[in-house]
Parts: C-alpha cells; sequence; structure tokens
C-alpha cells in the first residue's frame, strides 16, 4: 500500500471517528455521519475538477493537496515528463532523419498505409515536382503517372526493385514497407548508367559482329594452308586453326549475351516443356561426351513460361560445364524437380569442384578459377555469364553449390508463378 493511499485511508478513519463522536454527543450519529460523507465528496470533486485543469495544461507546478491526490499528481507529473523526454528525443531523431534524407541524392518519399505522401525530401521535390502544400496527403500513383509504376504500386510485390522511363530520364525505384503500414520509396535516376551500358553492349556487339567476317576468313585460308602444306607446318597451323576457332566461339558467344542483355524480360513468352528439352539436350550430351561419363536424366512432367531457346542455351552450358571439369567414369546428374517455391532445373556433377571465396564471381564474364586449365578444356569463361543472363530474363535465380575435389551442384529455380507441373508420368534416362 502506497503512502499516499495509508493517509487518505487515515484522514478517512478520523473523519468517521469524528463524525461518530460528536453524533453520540449530540445523539445525531446519522446526521452526522452523512454530513462527514458528503464533506468528503466534494473534497474529491473540487480535486478532480483542480486535476482536470491541470490535464487541459499540463506544467511543474502541480496543485498543492495531500493524501492520494499528492501521489496522483506526483505520479501523473513523472509521466508527463517522460512523455516530454520522450517527444522531444522523437523530435530529435526526427530532425535528423530528415537532415540526413534532405541531403541524400535520392529522392526520398515517405508513404502512408495508403499510399499517400507524408513526407518527401529536395531530390524528389525536383525529380517530380512535387510541392509540400499541396502533394502532401496526395496519393504517389495520382502524381507520378507511369503505366509500370501503378502496376508495381497495385502488385504488392516490392521484392524486386522497378525500373521504369519518365520522360527522358531512366529511373530506379525502390519500395521498402516498414513501421504500422509505412513505405519509404527511394528513387534514382540511372538515366547515365544505362547510356553507358548501352555504349557497351553496342560496342561488344559491333565489334563481335566486325570481327567475324575475318576470323571466318582466316579459318578458311588455315585449313586451305593445311591442305596443301607439308608436315611440318602442320602443327603450327593446327594450332593456328585451334586459336581461331576458340575466337570464333568466343565472338558467338559474346554476340549471344549482347542479344540477352538487350531487354530485361521476354516480351512473347512461350510455355516450354522442360521434359521434351531436357531430353534433347541430354541425347546431344551423350553424343558429345562419347562415353567418357555416367549421364543420367531424371525429370518430372514441368513445364514453365519463356524461351525455348534461351533455355536450350542455358541448360546446354550448364552440361557441357560439368562435362569438361568431371575426370572421366565420373557422374553427371541432369534433373527437374518442382516443390511449392516453383521449378528447379540443374546438374550435378562429380567434377573438381571450386573453393568458396570463387562462387560469387562464377556467372562473371571471362572469369575463371584455373585460367590455364580452363583453356585446355576449351572453355571460353562466358558460358556462366550466358546462363545468368538468361535466367534473369525468366525472372529466375541460378543456385551454385561446390565443394573442391567432390564436385558441383548448378541449380536453375523458377519461382511458382510461371512453374507447372503437367500430370504426365516422369521421365528417368540412364
Amino acid at each position: 500500500m502506497s503512502k499516499g493511499l495509508r493517509q487518505e485511508l487515515l484522514l478517512l478513519a478520523l473523519l468517521l471517528l469524528f463524525a461518530l463522536f460528536i453524533g453520540g454527543l449530540t445523539g445525531y450519529v446519522s446526521q452526522f455521519l452523512l454530513v462527514s460523507m458528503a464533506g468528503y465528496l466534494l473534497w474529491n470533486l473540487y480535486n478532480i475538477q483542480r486535476l482536470t485543469r491541470w490535464l487541459k495544461s499540463p506544467s511543474k507546478n502541480t496543485p498543492e493537496t495531500t493524501g492520494v491526490w499528492d501521489e496522483i499528481y506526483y505520479q501523473l507529473y513523472q509521466l508527463y515528463q517522460r512523455q516530454r523526454n520522450a517527444r522531444r528525443k522523437l523530435t530529435s531523431i526526427l530532425s535528423r532523419f530528415q537532415e540526413s534524407t534532405q541531403a541524400l541524392p535520392y529522392a526520398t518519399v515517405v508513404l502512408n498505409e495508403f499510399f499517400e505522401i507524408d513526407w518527401f525530401n529536395s531530390a524528389a521535390k525536383n525529380m517530380f515536382d512535387l510541392h509540400a502544400s499541396k502533394d502532401v496527403g496526395q496519393r504517389i500513383d495520382n502524381l507520378i503517372r507511369q503505366p509500370r509504376f501503378t502496376m508495381y504500386i497495385k502488385s504488392r510485390d516490392y521484392d524486386t526493385p522497378l525500373e521504369f522511363s519518365m520522360g527522358a530520364n531512366n529511373l530506379l525505384l525502390s519500395l521498402t514497407a516498414y513501421g504500422s503500414g509505412q513505405y519509404l520509396m527511394i528513387v534514382r535516376d540511372i538515366t547515365e548508367r544505362t547510356k553507358l551500358d548501352a555504349m557497351r553492349r553496342d560496342f561488344i556487339a559491333n565489334a563481335s559482329h566486325e570481327l567475324k567476317t575475318p576470323i571466318t576468313v582466316i579459318s578458311g585460308f588455315i585449313e586451305t594452308m593445311r591442305e596443301q602444306s607439308d608436315e611440318s607446318l602442320q602443327i603450327p597451323l593446327e594450332k593456328i586453326q585451334q586459336q581461331a576457332s576458340r575466337m570464333q566461339l568466343i565472338l558467338n558467344e559474346l554476340l549471344q549475351l549482347a542479344r540477352l542483355e538487350s531487354e530485361n524480360y521476354i516480351d512473347h513468352p512461350e510455355v516450354v516443356d522442360v521434359e521434351n528439352l531436357l531430353d534433347e539436350i541430354y541425347q546431344d550430351a551423350i553424343v558429345l561426351d562419347s562415353g567418357k561419363h555416367d549421364i543420367v536424366l531424371s525429370s518430372l512432367p514441368l513445364t514453365v513460361d519463356g524461351s525455348r531457346e534461351e533455355l536450350r542455351m542455358a541448360f546446354s552450358n550448364l552440361i557441357i560445364n560439368a562435362i569438361r571439369y568431371t575426370p572421366e567414369n565420373g557422374k553427371i546428374k541432369i534433373f527437374a524437380t518442382a516443390d511449392e517455391a516453383g521449378v528447379y532445373v540443374g546438374v550435378e556433377d562429380e567434377g573438381i569442384g571450386v573453393t568458396y571465396e570463387h562462387i560469387p564471381r562464377l556467372t562473371e564474364r571471362f572469369y575463371r578459377v584455373d585460367p590455364g586449365r580452363s583453356r585446355n578444356q576449351g572453355g571460353t569463361g562466358l558460358g556462366l555469364a550466358i546462363v545468368k543472363h538468361v535466367l534473369d530474363r525468366h525472372r529466375a535465380q541460378l543456385v551454385i553449390q561446390s565443394r573442391p575435389g567432390k564436385g558441383s551442384l548448378f541449380r536453375c529455380h523458377f519461382p511458382v508463378p510461371q512453374a507447372v507441373i503437367e500430370p504426365r508420368e516422369s521421365v528417368t534416362q540412364l
């Protein structure tokens, strides 16, 4: 029991005893008890009125009183102080947040649960011509009228940033949910980066195209010279022809990469029968391998949306890599499975494997763990880069697992919306 409550009970007890004593002397006990209780009630109503006035305008000067009311004022004042301190701290944090976001070069907009603007920084004001006096409280998709942006807002799927054009500018937008139904929208102007990427793609495509004809001519002349020269020149000419063929392969793959990079996604996807496609690739792999490995195909009856030719190119590259880097008589497994998360197509081998630190860079152009070994195996360093770009265009992911000396697993994951399991019997080939 608190001190204030003890004082209040003591005061009430003394008041009752006084009423009983005076009432006993005069013979009006009940009347004096009633008057005492009425006085006590009026005293509490008076304190309630003072408390109401103080709550309307709290200050450090609390009304003077006694008993439980003194403790009530003390506790309320402590709560008032804590709220003031918390409010002061939140105001300071908000001010620092606004100052920091105002300094950001990226357009930053705070949205509520209805996608109405709560706040924006100077970069957003300049990028979207926003005005605090009239645009705060407006829905963001009413102010940024761009079809792809509107669809993105309605999709409620903000895991992948949105790239879209607005006027002459290319913008990259990310939307992050936080707090209680609020969103932080950050937009970057990537116009220059897009132009540089386009210039790089055009340069690679043009250079590859221009070099293709001379390399073809050189290869033809070398073939003619090999037929007409004596044995002393056969070995040098064979080396030259090998390098010319390798150069021609690199140019072809660079052209494929340039074509894949020209667009982010496939405009007109088709339904691709994964089981049938893998069966074709499996038959080609058997011919290419010439019996050097134990190649196994295990596939469920699955389909995905996309480009059949591009997927064929990606899966073929994975299988060719497995053949190149798996020792003779090693096992290579080609598989296609599915679960509630989507379709998985992959290749598992018993090859040389790679260490963990190399895995994130395997899909970079011309990246090789062992350059000398890769060249001897006939690799160009572009195969996995092509696989990654094909999967990006299909909104899929490449997952790589590998252990040195134990083998590697390359698995392509196609998310649920694209994946369909057909009601047919699965195929397993040995």
